[in-house]
């Protein structure tokens, strides 16, 4: 795994001079930047420490005109190093760049006061005070000065060995998530096709390995690599400057800006909501104001809408969706850099919270902003409770957690089961998926359940309750998942039974109630007074107490509404069975048999094959042995 460090500094003030004597390695590659004695495109160069690890120089550009370059190379660093010369002191591109490194979040660093060579002690003096002064009270106030000079070698050794303790204690880029690699560089090779060329953000990747080029979404195999300058290496990390030959790749299908990540991981979005710090030096950020925004490799042109009031200040932060022009990768966490249009000069930056945001409308401001400070807090609980609360019914999973946010998986389902423990959270395993949804709907739900049993039983107290399918159709607004739940939930409490294939509430009686014997023997009665014929459903006034013996297994109800009682149906088939036996019968026979019409003996052997019965091949049927 290796560290990444940045140089900042005016133009000409021995950036790539301090490199190249560090490392033995020239950064300026380009035949141009030779010629003008000026670093045009990014350089990349490697020192090696003493414990084996490495440290990737990347050399951006001084000149204002390449500043593009310099944000696209500065998103990865790690750390700075910061190049003054001592005979011009703090430039103001010097300026911009610091402002650049604050909004990118690159706050270690040392500073090299170049050139020492051509000034006298009393001058060396003078510009280390006035870096001093100007780093105070500043987010770089820790950042030593060295004075050196690429020329003669003087505090080159104490610079290098400053580099390596400012590398060994800095952050690591994590190496166990998901591998993603922002691009920065494009080359065609001889032999080998495109290379692209990058640091990596995090993950790890292989030879072998498929990898998603974004923005485009198609999928590449990874046919060499170099990491860290090494060829024989076959995997990068986290932190390293990796090359990667990909397979099949065109020169015109890829660019700065694009990234190559795990398959899957990446999005691809034209909105953004941030939060972002307006320089004091800017003018203020006015709603729709045209803007260059960069972040990650990549630069697009954007409008600017602040949520909560129409106009960032100079020297103040703020909630601000970005409208981009066109798509860009990014992911909550992200840092971004904000340039005028015109005059393009930085203005500010800051931190991506959210992507494929919708279109800021004043009236949501409120909900939007607290929406936005939840995710700006980090406070992980807060997030979810929001999440929670945009996604109702339908509830959130881990994965989806982790997909809008860039929160760790273990983060996300510890404290979902904290919320639970809690009480605010309702956990549901669903095979290999894990949901949650707000207690309040979750018992909500529930609680509707109970409501229509309970109304069930009251209006219908001969039924057995409620078919299994029932719940779905009481909570058809709910999700499936949700309704599986709180089924579930009343099952294991013992609120709710399962009686075959009924569901009711467990103090609802299985039998039927001896006050409507009577009503229920006089129904009965009138069903067998049909014999053979049956009767219909519709000589009936309550039909309910009707449907309730149905349910319970005590009439059959044939086709058109014919009822029948349950004991001459069982009488009949067994009859059926002794008098044919294995050999079958038609419908012919079967008319014959019952004495009815050919009308009726088909509604009853349309019944018998329902019930599975009987079987019909041809024109023939066969019992089944009950």
């Amino acid at each position: 795994m290796g560290v990444i460090v940045g140089t900042a500094g005016h133009i000409d003030h021995g950036k790539s001079q301090l490199v190249k004597y560090l490392t033995g390695s020239d950064p300026d590659r380009l035949k141009e930047e030779k010629e003008r004695g000026i670093t045009i495109e990014l350089g990349y160069v490697f020192m090696p420490t003493p414990d084996g690890g490495i440290i990737s120089f990347i050399d951006v550009p001084g000149h204002e005109k390449f500043i593009r370059q310099l944000v696209a190379g500065t998103a990865t660093v790690d750390c700075f190093l910061l190049v003054v010369a001592a005979d011009e002191g703090i430039m103001p591109q010097t300026r911009e760049h610091l402002d650049i490194l604050r909004l990118l979040d690159v706050e270690n660093g040392v500073v090299a006061l170049t050139k020492c060579d051509l000034v006298d002690e009393d001058m060396q003096e003078l510009v280390e005070t006035e870096i001093v002064e100007y780093f105070e009270n500043s987010v770089f106030g820790a950042a030593p000065v060295y004075r050196v000079s690429s020329l003669t070698g003087m505090g080159m050794e104490e610079l290098r060995e400053a580099l390596i303790r400012l590398v060994e204690k800095s952050d690591k880029k994590r190496s166990d998530g998901k591998f993603r690699l922002d691009i920065d560089r494009v080359f065609v090779l001889d032999g080998f096709g495109t290379i692209v060329g990058g640091t990596a953000a995090s993950g790890s990747v292989s030879v072998g390995d498929e990898l998603e080029l974004q923005p485009g979404g198609r999928k590449y195999r990874v046919r060499e690599m170099r990491v860290n300058a090494n060829r024989d290496v076959k995997t990068g990390e986290a932190g390293d400057r990796i090359a990667l030959n990909l397979v099949s790749l065109h020169k015109d299908d890829v660019y700065r800006g694009s990234c190559v990540a795990e398959p899957g991981y990446l999005k691809v979005k034209r909105s953004l909501d941030t939060s972002l710090t307006l320089l004091e030096t800017a003018k203020p950020l006015t709603k729709h104001q045209r803007v260059r925004l960069h972040t990650g490799t990549a630069e697009v042109m954007a409008r600017a809408v602040p949520v909560e009031t129409d106009v960032i200040s100079p020297g103040t932060s703020g909630y601000v969706h970005f409208q981009l022009e066109s798509a860009v990768v990014a992911l909550p966490g992200d840092r971004f850099v904000v340039r005028n249009f015109s005059p393009v000069i930085t203005i500010g930056g800051g931190t991506i919270l959210e992507t494929g945001t919708r279109k800021v409308r004043k009236k949501y401001a409120p909900e939007r902003t607290s929406h936005l400070t939840a995710l700006e807090s980090g406070d992980i609980e807060s997030i979810l409770q929001e999440m929670l609360d945009d996604y109702g019914t339908d509830g959130i999973t881990p994965k989806s957690v982790e997909k809008s946010t860039s929160l760790a998986m273990d983060e996300i389902r510890n404290t979902l089961l904290e919320m639970a423990e809690k009480g605010s959270v309702e956990l549901v395993d669903e095979g290999s998926t894990h949901r949650a949804v707000k207690k309040v709907y979750f018992e909500e739900a529930c609680q509707r359940l109970i409501s229509s049993f309970t109304d069930h039983h009251e209006t219908n107290p001969v039924s057995p309750g409620l078919q299994l399918t029932e719940p779905s159709r009481i909570l058809k607004v709910y999700p499936q998942w949700l309704v599986k739940a709180s089924v579930n939930s009343l099952l294991k409490s013992g609120e709710l039974e399962r009686r075959d294939e009924w569901l009711a509430l467990s103090r609802h009686h299985r039998e039927i109630p001896t006050e409507f014997s009577e009503a229920v023997d006089l129904v009965i009665d009138r069903v067998e007074t049909g014999e053979n014929r049956g009767v219909s459903s519709g000589d009936f006034q309550d039909f309910a107490l009707v449907r309730a013996l149905i349910e319970r297994g005590l009439i059959h109800e044939m086709a058109e509404g014919v009822l029948v009682t349950a004991e001459r149906a069982g009488t009949l088939i067994r009859r059926l069975i002794k008098r044919f036996g294995d050999d079958g019968f038609t419908l012919g026979e079967f008319r014959d048999f019952l004495g009815v019409s050919r009308k009726a003996a088909l509604k009853w052997a349309e019944f018998f094959d329902s019930r599975g019965w009987t079987i019909r091949k041809g024109d023939r049927r066969f019992c089944k042995e009950l």
